[in-house]
């Protein structure tokens, strides 16, 4: 177990070795990144891959046979540090020799119940690249969910060949065509449109694909790739050196040159892409409907039922006509009214990181004088995929200052009957990750008040388009029993309302769509049912930069954790105090590009800080690889890197940030400089001022 170690980000933290997989149970949440919204079940499928890939890296380790993350998982790690958010697969590669290798004694070391799978090693497997399962079926036994993190599925992870190619351009064109001529006969037999063995022809292709091997070739290409699009090829040298990045909770392995192998693959490797794929989103779908079918509901979480729709369709009905009457009598008999009442609003925050999903509607409840408002933070507790209760958690301490919280178990519900309840969690029963008292079930809530209100915690981006992977992952959470009985439902934006409409159209049927425009509103036209003209005008409220203030150690406005912040980053900068706060970050596979222009473009880009000593503080932080692998890899560039520190080290405005300190305190930041990281992407979406160091400039 690696504890405590240095990470990529700076911070202190408790990833695992690759082979000691384990995973805390906050892993398992629900959860958006990247504004793409991650099920609780698409955590649990990640993980299950990483443990296929943890039983791979023993093999591996073992016998001495290398593997580096490839393609997708690559770009993730790199620019994500983890999975890219809306990605559901695990790619390796191997030089074909390793492949040989590791394949050969695969199906002796697997575990009973894995299977190791290669065009020529199984009869029924049509595939030229390479791939290790767990299960080659459903399995949702208890015995089953417990080894894999509450995933029923069939797991597997790719591993790709890496092929030499040959130096002979002319022979090397002939190998390419003599491939694309297979690979069409291929497609024509698939399509019905000649008669042929499909078998016979992927083993072809892939003696063609294997027929110069890596080990004497300078050059290796992904050949699925390569023979179709003309990618994915590689100098060998890139795979000389192979450096552990971090992955989620875990370290996985990728080339030392990771940033040039992303830049021959996707180009400009940072900018987002939320589409593509080879295969429906997510990977387990065709499963996942099975079950359902199999058990007559979604696994794992809740399915909308008739008698609930109809039941909740009825209280509005109810409510509505209520409504009507009372504006009736508040007509004819004005006089009746106790305008000494006030109506009262209770919200239910859950989890403190909530709080800002529903901050919006209190503070409009509460700058209205017609309501009394009581924020009362309910209890949850820790569940898992079989029901089982953990520990109780109770955050109101957590919340805000500004914010007064009270006692959740104090309020009398029943004598008080709330005008306005407000709740955020939506799952009732039927999460697999967490949960709530039986109470304060949404299905329970509706018994205490005239109005329940659902508010969403989770702030993800609306889908672009009908059927996209965001439409998929964020179905999840419209078919939930919150949404199903809640009066009204407060999103977001008027592009997530259209998201939620259309999805519960498609669940409940066409008939039903004036219901739910009507019961699905955003926070601007939130309060059109409300009688009460304050509440007309509710809005998105945006949240400020992150960024704060630099603070005085005398500042009297600041207290307590923020005080000792400030004064923490105070210390460090020294007599830097009061200036510009640029970040330059250097990562491994930007030394190892190219030695000389490495080092050298460092040295300008430290002469043009010191140059401005006045004005800013350049922060120079390395990427934690070139501390633990540069020596290894390189001892006289890594001499170079040390007389480079030196030069930062004797400067009067750049601070040689070695254990990365600075990156517990991103938002006193002013500025980005530097390597394709994933701290760029951190830096990007707290909206701090980015530029990728160039080499040539």
């Amino acid at each position: 177990m690696v504890e405590q170690c240095w990470g990529n980000m700076g911070s202190i933290d408790n990833r695992c070795e690759l082979t000691n997989l384990t995973f805390p149970d906050s892993f398992f949440e629900d959860e958006v990144r990247e504004g793409f919204f991650v099920t609780s079940m698409m955590k649990r499928y990640w993980a299950s891959q990483l443990k296929v890939l943890s039983l791979i890296a023993q093999i591996c380790d073992k016998h001495g046979i290398r593997w580096f993350a490839e393609y997708g998982t690559l770009l993730g790690t790199v620019r994500h540090e983890g999975y890219i958010p809306w990605d559901d697969d695990l790619d390796i590669v191997m030089l074909r020799e390793d492949f040989e290798r590791f394949f050969e004694v695969a199906e002796k070391e697997l575990p009973e119940g894995f299977k190791a799978l290669t065009l020529r090693g199984n009869a029924e497997y049509e595939e030229v690249v390479g791939r290790v399962v767990n299960i080659g079926m459903i399995d949702y036994g208890n015995e089953h969910l417990s080894q894999y993190y509450g995933c029923p599925y069939t797991i597997g992870v790719d591993i790709f060949p890496g092929d030499g190619l040959y130096d002979d351009e002319a022979k090397e064109k002939d190998r390419v065509e003599r491939a694309q001529k297979v690979l069409k006969k291929l497609s024509e037999v698939e399509s019905g449109q000649r008669s042929g063995n499909v078998r016979e022809l992927l083993l072809k292709i892939e003696q063609i694909y294997r027929e110069c091997p890596a080990e004497t070739a300078t050059r290796v290409a992904l050949m699925p790739f390569y023979t179709t699009r003309g990618s994915h090829v590689f100098s060998k040298d890139i795979y000389k050196d192979s450096i552990d990045l971090p992955f989620e909770n875990t370290y996985i392995k990728a080339s030392a040159r990771f940033e040039e192998m992303l830049e021959l693959e996707y180009g400009d490797f940072l900018r987002i892409v939320k589409s593509g794929g080879v295969h429906e989103y997510p990977v387990y779908a065709d499963q996942e409907r099975m079950l359902k079918e199999h058990l007559g509901r979604n696994p794992f979480r809740y399915t909308l039922d008739a008698k609930e729709l109809l039941r909740s369709v009825q209280r509005y009905v109810l409510r509505m006509s209520k409504e009507k009457l009372g504006q009736s009598i508040d007509k004819d008999s004005s006089s009746n009214i106790d305008f000494g009442s006030k109506k009262k609003a209770v919200l239910l925050p859950c989890k403190a990181k909530w709080w800002h999903t529903m901050e919006p509607l209190w503070k409009k409840y509460s700058q209205d004088p017609s309501y009394e408002v009581h924020v009362l933070p309910i209890f949850y507790y820790d569940c898992d995929f079989a029901g089982n209760i953990g520990e109780k958690h109770d955050e109101r301490l957590d919340f805000p200052q500004y914010v007064p919280v009270e006692d959740c178990e104090k309020f009398d519900f029943e004598g008080i009957h709330p005008d306005v309840i407000v709740t955020q969690v939506p799952y009732d029963g039927y999460s697999t990750f967490m949960t709530v008292h039986e109470f304060f079930y949404s299905a329970n809530l509706q018994n205490f008040t005239d109005e329940l209100i659902y508010v969403p915690y989770f702030e993800a981006d609306a889908p672009e388009r009908k059927g996209d992977k965001a439409w998929t992952a964020l179905s999840v959470m419209v078919e939930q029993e919150a949404v199903i009985n809640a009066d009204r439902v407060i999103v977001n934006s008027e592009n997530m309302r259209g998201f939620y409409v259309d999805v519960l159209v498609e669940l409940c049927g066409a008939e039903t769509k004036d219901y739910w425009e009507q019961k699905i509103q955003t926070l601007q036209d939130g309060s059109k049912n409300d009688s009460n003209d304050n509440l007309n005008n509710w809005t998105v409220e945006q949240s400020n930069s992150c960024k704060k203030k630099d603070i005085a150690k005398d500042d009297p406005g600041y207290v307590g954790n923020d005080w000792k912040e400030a004064n923490e980053w105070h210390n460090f900068l020294g007599h830097n105090y009061g200036r510009k706060v640029v970040i330059y970050h250097i990562s491994i596979a930007f030394l190892l590009r190219d030695k000389e222009k490495s080092i050298a473009k460092i040295r300008r880009a430290l002469e043009t800080f010191m140059e401005a000593e006045d004005k800013i503080c350049a922060i120079i932080i390395p990427q934690e690889q070139i501390l633990t692998e540069l020596l290894r890899i390189d001892e006289n560039l890594w001499q170079q890197y040390q007389e480079l520190v030196k030069v930062i080290e004797a400067s009067k405005n750049c601070i040689y940030d070695e254990h990365g300190f600075s990156l517990n305190f991103m938002e006193y930041w002013n500025g980005y400089y530097g390597d394709a990281t994933p701290l760029v992407r951190k830096c990007v979406l707290r909206k701090i001022p980015v530029m990728i160091e160039n080499m040539d400039i």
